[in-house]
Order: structure tokens, then sequence, then C-alpha cells
């Protein structure tokens, strides 16, 4: 056990770019990456658990080959490791920048986007073999995106946030006319996604709003209730 527990030790010090080293570096980003991920799609975005793995395990990727290319070739005395790194931060700003939606004025995603480019970060962190700093920012994106949401509330900062989902019996529905039923209510919309089931001719479109003293979950659900090929409604925290 001491022995098993000395390789280990030795390995998580480990700055050489080896196998070893390689598998437990990709292995920390996957693990980080569907923490985060987990978070995310819990809250039914469309960036889930898949997408933010494989941008933490991409990144991770990216961080180690840099450091392994001036391991590998000495002679190039030009070779900077931060190179290929500084490149992925760019690369996933354009990730997450398709993430951002904007309709009529309003814009939606940005979370979702700061947390490509903040697990982006925790890959290279977890490639670099920084463990340490790479477990410490998930744990505290993890913080942000559950506790402070619950603060806002709390404080009434940004209203009540709730979570509304709408599943209509078509694949191609009148989005316009949801969002006009549910601003008429007094609600804002903010972050929406949607799912298309085609064999079943279904689409489940979900929706994160702010609700106001003005409006009510009846209310919304009452003025929804007019638009056609809506099969269920519901509003959760």
């Amino acid at each position: 056990m001491t022995e098993l527990y000395e390789w280990f030790n030795g390995l998580l010090m480990e700055s050489e770019i080896t196998p070893q080293s390689t598998a437990l570096r990709l292995v920390m980003a996957v693990v980080l990456g569907l923490c985060i991920g987990g978070e995310r799609q819990a809250r039914r975005r469309d960036a889930g658990m898949r997408t933010f793995t494989l941008i933490c395990l991409g990144s991770a990727g990216a961080v180690v080959i840099s450091i392994w290319i001036p391991q590998i070739y000495p002679e190039l005395l030009n070779g900077d490791p931060g190179r290929i790194a500084a490149q992925v931060l760019t690369g996933v700003g354009f990730l997450g920048a398709g993430a951002i939606m904007r309709s009529k004025g309003s814009i939606m995603g940005l979370t979702t986007a700061a947390c490509i480019w903040q697990t982006s970060i925790v890959g290279m962190a977890a490639g670099a073999g920084l463990y340490a700093g790479a477990v410490m920012l998930t744990a505290l994106t993890l913080f942000v995106l559950v506790t402070m949401e619950r603060i806002e509330r709390l404080l009434r900062i940004a209203g009540d946030n709730q979570v509304l989902t709408i599943k209509m019996s078509t694949i191609s529905p009148d989005v316009d006319s949801l969002r006009k039923a549910v601003s008429s209510t007094g609600a804002k919309l903010k972050e929406g996604s949607m799912d298309i089931d085609r064999q079943k001719n279904i689409s489940t479109i979900t929706y994160r709003i702010t609700t106001s003293k003005d409006s009510s979950q009846s209310e919304i659900i009452l003025a929804l209730s007019t638009i056609p090929d809506i099969m269920h409604v519901s509003i959760d925290l």
C-alpha cells in the first residue's frame, strides 16, 4: 500500500510528459468536465455533459501536446509551450460565441458561453498538471452556477428564476408566438433551447424565465393555452 501511495504521489508530481502522466491528466480533465457539464445538462441547456467534457478534454490534450513538443524536440530553440495553449482560448472563444443567441433585443446563452470558456481553463490546468488548481476551479465554477442563482433569488436581484418547458406536437413551432405570449404576462425570457424528435413529430422548448410580482405561473400557462399544437406546459424552479 505504501509503495502504491508513493507511486501515485510521484505521478502527481511528475512534470515530464509520459504515458502515465498523460493518462492521469486526460482522465482528470474528463472527470472535471463531466462535473460542470452535468450541472448544465441538469438545467436543460443545449451544451451538456458531452460538450463540456470534450471541451475540457480537448483543452487538456492541447496543453499536454504543447509541453510534449519542446520536451521531445529540444533543438527547437524557439519552441514556446504557451503558444498552443494561447490558441485554445481563442478557439474556445468562437465556440462560446456560438452558444449566444440574440432575439428581439434579448440576449440568451451568456452563462453557457462563459462556462465553455471557463471549462477550457479547467482543462488547461489539468493538462499542465496543476491538479489542485483544476479541482478548485471546478468547485468554484459549480459554486457560482448553483449558489449564486439562489442568492440572486433571495435578494430579488433577478426576480424569480424558473424553467418553462413547453412540449408541442410539431417540429416547426411558432417560437415568436410563444415568446409574445410569455412576455405579455410580464415575465422576461432569458436563455432558451429546443429539442426536436422528428420520429414522433414533437418539439420540446425550454426557457429560463424571470417572473415578477405582476406575473404568475397560472397566467403564463393561460397565455400559452391559446397557441395551437401545445401538448404540455410546466414551470419549475
